[in-house]
């Protein structure tokens, strides 16, 4: 059961390799008739036991035409181990360098050094260690060595219709732990090799600088082998040996990258990079890049000449060495209208030649930058050029003006802005008539569309006006716009009327007054009470007429009843005056239900006596009382011709008045007032 399940597992696999902790195992199928191994040890110690004691490689086969065999088939495909080759099969190859480097390696005669410090202990160590790095490199560089090491072999036997599994382990002693590293695979798993991604160049002086993307690849490749050609299609390479990425701190390590010297700048040149893997395997080519040397920029161009045409357009002219016309792309033209404000770029030619330009549709102002490039490099100058059209427009006077004062003085102002592109700013102007004589308040040219104003409010002139002017940057000022009118918020209440005189006339009273001075009133409000009231109400609200005199009549009003008059006048804003003097007047003639009030006392109590001369008749009498300078309040009823009191004290003052309640429910007007003290 266990067979089997190793089998299933090794079969669902397409391609997979087992790293051991002794040995690294890589298997490549060729698409003709063999698979390629390539083994290497994981440290030095391995390193050393490998060619002292040789690998063993075997081959088990596990699937044939996509079944199981019925017995795994296990097969040795050395009859010894795998050791180096001897020195003398290494000397045949000695025009190749890396297997000289692998040789001298494995064969040389190791450097000792004198164990005297821990020091040298550490050094002995690394000259050990790089023997092992060297060697390992140059089996990657060059199949031959790594056949010479003893780390490949080619299995001859494969069939296209198996897969197998091939195992590789150090033939070490039984008394040494030893590991063994797997790669499972077979001839129909063969694919082509890709070819190199992003691969570029960087032309500079008489040099070229080729980059291309190793990261995606670096599972297949090892090393590259850079080519050039002249016409695209007969390539050589640019050295004998192949090349490997080397890791630099200015560079992306996701990138490989190689530098070529060019015998001059005119010469065009082809280039292209090819992937080797670690069985020596050459991929396809990456696609082509062409190009020849520059010279680098190093010059900026100078505007030398500015010519306005008609006042509409501006003709600039510069200045740049013609034998930099094969090197560089063509130049840039920005401009602004203020050194510091964002840059509109208006040209950009690729016409190396090109030394002029005319602007067609130019500001008033105009600053100039001009700059040339490649593919590489943009060399702008270092100083603007300047100029101007000719502008004696003045621009339109600011509209949609509006405007607002707050209860403080603060005025804000607000206007939409001008759409001249030549817009400086506004100024603000101010008076207090608009038939004066505006004055400028902005000291400053306003730049943007608000503006905040402080006045005074406590002041008989209840509006302000404004007006703006724009400006453009040539100080072309507009006409004055509009006239703003704004009125002041009203803090000042208006002058008290005077009331002349209240005369009765023909059972009612006249009430006549001079009208309040202020210009801003707009109603007189006349007040009330009888003399026995404790307040007064608001009796009528006369508008306020054209004439200096106004007068009202009082129709509700009782024989013998005593009125006081007061008046208010109010303005526009809301504001009342101070009250007037008041005025009293008592009507004459005796009150059809006139009421008299009498009293009678000891030190004990109060008697109240009273009589009622009414044409109804008095079901029920309200008293009301009152202690020293308390207010009258309701204190009693009674149904009697008279009333006691008992509550009483002395060294205090008592006062009374009383009120009929009729049948009809209405009552009367209160009485005389009566007076106690005790």
């Amino acid at each position: 059961m266990k067979k089997h399940i190793i089998l299933l597992f090794f079969a669902c696999i397409p391609f997979c390799n087992i790293v051991a902790e002794n040995v690294e195992l890589l298997a490549y199928p060729c698409e003709q008739d063999s698979v390629l191994l390539r083994w290497a040890p994981t440290d030095k110690q391995m390193w050393d036991l490998g060619n002292q004691y040789g690998y063993v490689v075997e081959r088990y086969t596990i699937l044939r035409n996509g079944e199981q065999p019925d017995e795994i088939e296990r097969l040795q495909l050395t009859p010894e181990p795998l050791k180096p080759a001897p020195l003398e099969e290494w000397e045949k190859y000695e025009d190749d360098k890396y297997v000289s480097i692998a040789a001298e390696c494995i064969f040389g005669e190791k450097i000792s050094i004198p164990i005297l410090h821990p020091v040298a202990i550490a050094k002995q160590q690394q000259l050990e260690q790089n023997f092992f790095s060297f060697a390992l490199y140059a089996a990657d560089q060059s199949i031959t060595t790594a056949q010479l090491s003893g780390l490949y072999l080619v299995d001859k036997a494969a069939r296209k219709n198996e897969k197998y599994l091939y195992s590789v382990h150090i033939s070490l002693p039984d008394s040494l732990p030893n590991d063994t590293a797997f790669a499972f695979t077979g001839i129909s798993e063969h694919r082509p090799l890709p070819q190199p991604l992003d691969f570029k160049a960087q032309w500079e002086n008489k040099k070229v600088q080729l980059s291309w993307n190793i990261l995606y690849l670096n599972h297949i490749f090892n090393s590259y082998v850079i080519e050039k050609s002249q016409d695209g299609k007969n390539y050589t390479p640019i050295s004998d040996n192949a090349i490997v990425q080397v890791a630099d701190i200015d560079v992306s390590p996701e990138y490989g990258y190689w530098s070529d010297s060019l015998p001059d700048n005119k010469s065009t040149w082809y280039y292209r990079v090819r992937g080797i893997n670690a069985f020596g395997k050459l991929g396809p080519p990456s696609d082509s890049v062409v190009g020849h040397g520059r010279i680098p920029i190093t010059l900026s161009p100078v505007i030398d000449k500015k010519e306005v045409i008609n006042n509409e357009e501006i003709q600039l002219s510069w200045e740049y060495p013609e034998e930099m016309n094969e090197y560089i792309t063509g130049f840039r033209l920005y401009r602004s209208s203020a050194p510091d404000e964002k840059k509109e770029k208006i040209l950009e030619t690729e016409d190396s030649r090109c030394r002029t330009f005319i602007d067609k549709n130019p500001g008033l102002t105009n600053y100039y930058l001009l700059s040339v490039f490649d593919d590489y490099t943009e060399k702008v100058s270092s100083s603007h050029t300047y100029a101007e059209l000719i502008d004696s427009i003045p621009p339109a006077p600011p509209v949609a003006i509006t405007g607002s004062i707050d209860s403080t003085g603060i005025v804000t102002l607000n206007w939409m802005k001008n759409t001249e592109v030549d817009i400086d700013g506004y100024r603000v102007y101010r008076s207090n008539h608009p038939d004066f004589d505006f004055q400028l308040i902005s000291p400053s040219v306003v730049k943007d569309t608000i503006f905040y104003d402080s006045i005074q409010l406590n002041t008989l002139t209840k509006n302000i006006y404004y007006s703006l002017r724009a400006i453009d940057l040539r100080q072309n000022q507009s006409i004055f716009s509009e006239i703003l009118e704004l009125k002041r918020p009203d803090i000042i209440p208006p002058v008290s009327p005077l009331i002349q005189s209240v005369s009765e006339i023909e059972n009612k009273l006249l009430i006549t007054w001079i009208n309040s001075s202020s210009i801003d009133v707009i109603a007189h409000h006349i007040y009330k009470k009888e003399i026995n009231d404790t307040e007064f109400q608001l009796l009528a609200t006369v508008n306020m007429p054209n004439e200096k005199q106004s007068s009202y009549t009082d129709n509700a009003i009782l024989p013998g009843e005593t009125y006081i008059y007061y008046m208010k006048a109010e303005d526009n804003s809301g504001l009342f005056s101070a009250s007037s003097s008041p005025m009293q007047i008592r009507v004459s003639g005796n009150s059809p239900n006139q009421i008299t009030l009498k009293e009678e006392n000891d030190s004990e109590k109060i008697t109240l006596k009273w009589s009622i001369n009414s044409k109804q008749k008095a079901i029920r009498v309200l008293i009301y009382k009152a202690e020293n300078d308390e207010p009258l309040r309701l204190y009693d009823n009674t149904v009697e011709n008279s009333y006691i009191d008992n509550k009483i004290s002395i060294e205090k003052t008592f006062r009374y008045r009383i009120k009929a309640v009729y049948e009809d429910e209405s009552s009367s007007e209160l009485s005389n007032e009566v007076i106690i003290k005790l």
